[in-house]
């Protein structure tokens, strides 16, 4: 999560001649609110600490080398054992009671998209979509070079707060900024990063699995033919998720790891005019650690459709993103085949094995 820099309370102190447990002690018996970011160049390591009423709300410590990122003890404890080498730099940043509420209540997330970039997706189309699932989270906002820009918070999908990083000085909060932030990202281009925050949604969710039907009423079951709609399409599922997990395991190891999640995401983004309920801001559709989830309605052409636009979208920006790795395009095709060709007479019965081989035409 990309952290405001308040007012400057200590700037550059050095590890040398600061001792961070005690500052922290000195900082909670103050019930002071803010943030101390600290850099240990000698180790690679970059940390913030998130403190609220004095108290330690959120710590992150994150390599220089990409490694994974690590929070809470594990964190706290990888950057107090760094505390005593003297080539640390640590600051200091206040900020208001108000403004550390509203983001402590969004320090618990998880991410639901990440990188989508202006080149296929516009902010005020986002926003849209989020709107209308209700979304609870924020949206980080970073430069094409991915450099913080700022922070747009959202309540039952409704932007209600944002700040801004300059390269200099204090974050700027402003929910009156909102538009023209929007309309500048649009036109500069921008990466974003959606995040869900988890403790709201969770308690939301408890309390519609806790609404009982009106007094005197008994609850709808499910119409026996809607289940049986469904029943060609829980046929193909599986098949769609052994050709995703193919597909994913053929581009991931000719790349890197979630290259083909973050590529195929956006390929149905793209493709969400035409097969809404494939589009993953919908929430019907989702393809997750392997797994594909779908709670949409849709007949079995479409949906295979659907997919096989997808795929083929998704093919030809790997093509221009990877110009270097010509095998990949002949790789992907090659898998996705052998996976269709286990399932032919299945996908014959449901009328779509035409549908599916019209990606190799």
């Amino acid at each position: 999560m990309i952290f405001p820099r308040g007012e400057v309370v200590h700037k550059n102190l050095s590890t040398a001649f600061t001792d961070l447990p005690a500052l922290l002690s000195t900082l909670k018996t103050e019930g002071f609110n803010g943030t101390i970011d600290i850099a240990f160049p000698g180790a690679g390591v970059q940390g913030i600490f998130f403190l609220e009423s004095g108290e330690m709300a959120y710590v992150e410590a994150t390599p220089d080398t990409g490694a994974r990122r690590t929070t809470g003890q594990e964190a706290l404890q990888t950057l107090l054992s760094l505390s005593d080498h003297k080539d640390g730099v640590l600051s200091v940043y206040r900020l208001s009671p108000e403004r550390v509420a509203l983001i402590s209540g969004h320090l618990h997330h998880e991410i639901v998209f990440k990188e989508l970039s202006t080149n296929f997706t516009r902010l005020d189309r986002l926003l849209l979509k989020l709107r209308d699932e209700k979304h609870h989270g924020f949206i980080e906002v970073l430069t094409k070079d991915h450099q913080a820009m700022g922070v747009l918070f959202l309540d039952a999908g409704e932007p209600v707060e944002m700040f801004t990083t300059p390269e200099s000085g204090a974050s700027v909060f402003g929910r009156k900024s909102i538009p023209i932030f929007v309309e500048n990202t649009i036109k500069q281009g921008a990466v974003f990063n959606v995040y869900r925050t988890l403790g709201k949604v969770a308690k939301e969710k408890k309390v519609d699995e806790e609404k009982k039907p009106p007094e005197g009423k008994k609850p709808v079951p499910m119409k026996p033919a809607l289940k049986e709609e469904r029943r060609g399409l829980e046929e193909m599922i599986p098949i769609v998720e052994e050709i995703l997990n193919e597909a994913e395991k053929v581009v991931d190891g000719s790349t890197q790891k979630g290259t083909f999640v973050r590529t195929f995401k956006r390929a149905l983004i793209a493709n969400s005019e035409a097969f809404d309920f494939l589009d993953p801001f919908a929430g019907e559709f989702d393809y997750r650690d392997g797994t594909v989830r779908f709670i949409g309605e849709a007949g079995e052409r479409e949906f295979a459709k659907g997919i096989v636009e997808g795929l083929r979208i998704t093919l030809g920006d790997l093509e221009r993103e990877f110009p270097r790795e010509r095998m990949l395009p002949l790789k992907l095709r090659a898998e996705i085949e052998s996976s269709l060709e286990h399932h032919r007479g299945v996908l014959k019965r449901l009328d779509v094995e035409k549908v599916f081989s019209s990606f190799f035409q």
